[in-house]
C-alpha cells in the first residue's frame, strides 16, 4: 500500500518551509518519474538505498544522492527507480534557501547537490536521525527540529525583489511583467537582472512556470481545454507547448508514462 503523508509546518518554519512530506511507494512498475518546475525549491531525505537523478539531457546519467537539494529549475528532472520510493520531501521558499540554507535561491539553480555539500555534517545528521525514527510524526519532528534551531531570520531577500516575487505568486504567473517593474518602482530590466540575480529563473520564467504549476495540479482532473483557459492560456496547443518544455511530455503522455505520478493521481499524494 502506498503512504503520502503531509506534516503541519511549525509558526516558525513557515515563512521558509511551504510543505514537508513523507512517501513510501512498494510495487510500482519500474521506470522514470518526472520531477517537475514548481515556485519551491526540493529537499528530498531518502530512507532506502538513495534516489537516482538524472537531467533532461538524454546523455546524462544518473546520479545517486542520500539526500539532495534542487532548486527553482525549469527543465525536468529524471528520477530513475526500480518500483520503490521511501523518503521525505521538503519543498522551501525562496525566503527558506536564504533563511535555511544560507544562500539565495539562484545558488542552487543548476541542479541536484547532496544536502550534506550545503548543510555540512547537519545535512548528515538530519538523514541519520530520520532513518532511526520508526513513525512519521517522529521522523517529522526530526526534521522539523533541526531546522528550527538553524533558522536565520535575519536573511532577507530584497524588498522590491520580494515583492515581485509576491505578486508573481499571488497571479499565478498571470501578472504582465511590466506592471510588476512599475509596482516596484523599477525598469523591466533591472527587475529582470535583480530577480534572476536571486532567485535563478527571469520574472518570464518564473511567471511561466507558476502558472504550468497551476495547470499540473488540474491534469486529470479536467479537460486540457479547460484547464488551458483557467490557467491563463491562449489555448490547448499553448498548454501543451510548455508542458513539453517544462516536464519534456505532453500532460497525456506524463500521466501514461510516469508510474509514479499516476500512483500519485489515484491516492491524492
Amino acid at each position: 500500500m502506498d503512504e503520502y503523508v503531509a506534516a503541519p509546518v511549525p509558526d516558525l518554519l513557515r515563512p521558509y518551509l511551504a510543505a514537508l512530506e513523507g512517501y513510501r511507494i512498494t510495487g510500482a512498475e519500474p521506470g522514470i518519474h518526472v520531477g517537475m518546475p514548481s515556485r519551491h525549491l526540493t529537499i528530498i531525505i531518502t530512507l532506502d538505498d538513495g534516489i537516482d537523478v538524472a537531467s533532461n539531457d538524454p546523455k546524462s546519467r544518473p546520479t545517486r544522492f542520500a539526500a539532495l537539494v534542487a532548486g527553482l529549475h525549469a527543465e525536468p528532472a529524471h528520477i530513475h527507480h526500480d518500483g520503490n520510493q521511501f523518503g521525505l520531501q521538503l519543498s522551501l521558499t525562496p525566503a527558506g534557501a536564504r533563511a535555511l540554507l544560507g544562500a539565495p535561491a539562484a545558488q542552487f539553480q543548476s541542479g541536484s547537490v547532496p544536502l550534506a555539500d550545503v548543510l555540512g555534517p547537519l545535512g548528515t545528521r538530519i538523514r541519520e536521525r530520520v532513518g532511526s525514527a520508526r513513525t512519521w510524526p517522529e521522523r517529522f519532528a526530526v526534521v522539523t527540529q533541526e531546522l528550527a534551531a538553524i533558522v536565520d531570520g535575519g536573511a532577507v531577500i530584497e524588498a522590491p525583489v520580494r515583492r515581485a516575487w509576491k505578486l508573481l505568486a499571488r497571479s499565478r504567473g498571470g501578472i504582465p511583467i511590466g506592471a510588476v517593474a512599475q509596482d516596484v518602482g523599477w525598469s523591466a530590466r533591472h527587475l529582470t537582472d535583480r530577480f534572476a540575480r536571486e532567485f535563478g529563473p527571469t520574472p518570464k520564467l518564473a511567471g511561466r512556470m507558476m502558472r504550468f504549476e497551476r495547470s499540473r495540479a488540474l491534469i486529470g482532473r479536467a479537460a486540457l481545454a479547460d484547464i488551458a483557459i483557467r490557467c491563463g492560456y491562449a489555448d490547448q496547443s499553448h498548454l501543451v507547448r510548455d508542458w513539453r518544455q517544462f516536464a519534456g511530455a505532453s500532460p497525456t503522455q506524463w500521466l501514461r508514462g510516469d508510474t509514479l505520478a499516476r500512483r500519485g493521481e489515484a491516492t491524492g499524494g
